[in-house]
């Protein structure tokens, strides 16, 4: 994983975004977009939000094969399948990746993969088991595995331990990151927001992709928007909360509120996941805010409080259609540096907002923005290894 020891220049990071790696046929289909995950038995049929030039979709877990299949006939867009393995098994030295074992024939890495592309989707996804912390050995083996394809439409998914980004293992992350030549996924686990985890997570993940830019932040939220201010050549954005967070494999979600589980629902004004339960309580006295993203069309944002599935896949709908509108606006800026200018407006502006909706629902505190955000908000932008400077915000 060390035999590569020259890091890329951090110009790369700052430069026009066309200087980004090039990884062949996967590469082309999914850099400078964010794909939206979503499981199969939510996706009821070909969604028509997702924005054609810079979207995409990932059909995930149970009966994704089938239902990516059944979706390719509809959906013309960039279509794949992540059958998401690290939620359930531990990557070892010798299996590394979840295989079917009772194959009489094809039940290697590369059969696998081909049946992805067989059944409809644009590139294939490697099937890689959860890395635990302090299991370098494993770590070692997927990036061998990767490196023995011969294959030039394959993303290769990296599912760590948020420990890994901690600032004495980092660079052994990142040195298995750059060894693999593929296009790298990396998934972060951990319970709740794995970013959270410890204070120095969210920069180290900024350093990570300033030393290997053109890496994806898979299975996230919009910690995948931050990703790509910030060097990601790609992300993976959850449309539902199991999907924008990895609990890491063996361990059982651990829950803050326990209790039914409703939808999380994106309030685009404050940058903020929410229980549907939540918002429906919030505003049981005041008027709500109304969602004009193409699947509301005007209506409430409380309006998601159920616990049906047909509820649960309409909130994912929103979640996906309100950030799929947001893309151009961050893509298409020239560089890096616009980009991260655009997006820490965009965080400071809903950091603020908050205590706005607080001094119109006349309850003080009630809404406080996520930490994530105000982390977002307050570090400061940097490309090249220097800061720069936000404009001030227009009079």
């Amino acid at each position: 994983m060390d035999d590569r020891t020259s890091a890329p220049s951090r110009t790369v990071a700052s430069s026009l975004l066309t200087s980004l790696p090039d990884h062949g046929t996967a590469g082309r289909a999914i850099t400078q977009r964010a794909l939206t995950l979503e499981r199969a038995n939510l996706l009821p049929e070909a969604p028509g939000y997702l924005h054609p030039d810079h979207g995409g979709l990932v059909v995930c877990g149970t009966g994704c094969s089938g239902r990516l299949n059944a979706l390719r006939r509809a959906f013309p867009g960039v279509l794949a399948e992540d059958c998401a393995a690290y939620e359930k098994e531990i990557a070892t030295t010798d299996a590394p990746f979840s295989l079917p074992e009772d194959a009489l024939f094809g039940g290697d890495l590369d059969s696998a993969l081909q049946e992805q592309l067989d059944n409809g989707a644009s590139f294939a996804i490697t099937p890689t088991r959860y890395i635990k912390a302090g299991d370098p050995a494993a770590l070692k083996a997927v990036v061998k595995a990767a490196g023995a394809l011969r294959r030039d439409d394959v993303v290769v998914t990296l599912p760590v331990s948020i420990v890994w980004l901690r600032p004495e293992t980092r660079m052994t992350l990142v040195a298995a990151v750059r060894a693999i030549e593929h296009p790298v996924a990396l998934i972060l686990g951990g319970q709740y927001d794995p970013l959270q985890h410890f204070a120095a997570a969210p920069q180290q993940l900024r350093d990570l992709l300033a030393d290997v830019p053109g890496t994806g932040l898979w299975r996230t939220d919009l910690a995948g928007f931050d990703a790509l201010a910030h060097g990601a050549g790609f992300a993976g954005i959850g449309a539902g909360g199991s999907l924008r967070h990895l609990v890491p494999a063996g361990e059982r979600a651990e829950s803050s509120g326990g209790g039914a589980n409703y939808p999380s629902v994106l309030m685009p004004e404050l940058l903020r996941f929410s229980s549907a339960k939540f918002i429906a309580d919030l505003y049981a006295n005041a008027i709500p805010p109304r969602c004009t993203c193409s699947q509301c069309q005007g209506k409430p944002l409380d309006d998601f409080a159920g616990l049906t599935n047909p509820v649960k896949a309409a909130a994912h709908a929103h979640n996906s259609a309100t950030w799929n509108a947001w893309l151009p606006d961050l893509l298409q800026q020239p560089t890096l540096a616009d980009r991260q200018i655009w997006w820490h407006a965009r965080c400071k502006q809903a950091v603020n907002a908050h205590a706005l909706e607080n001094t119109r629902l006349q309850q003080p505190n009630r809404l406080k923005p996520p930490k994530s955000l105000e982390k977002w908000a307050s570090l400061p932008l940097r490309t090249d290894g220097q800061a720069v400077t936000p404009p001030p915000p227009p009079k």
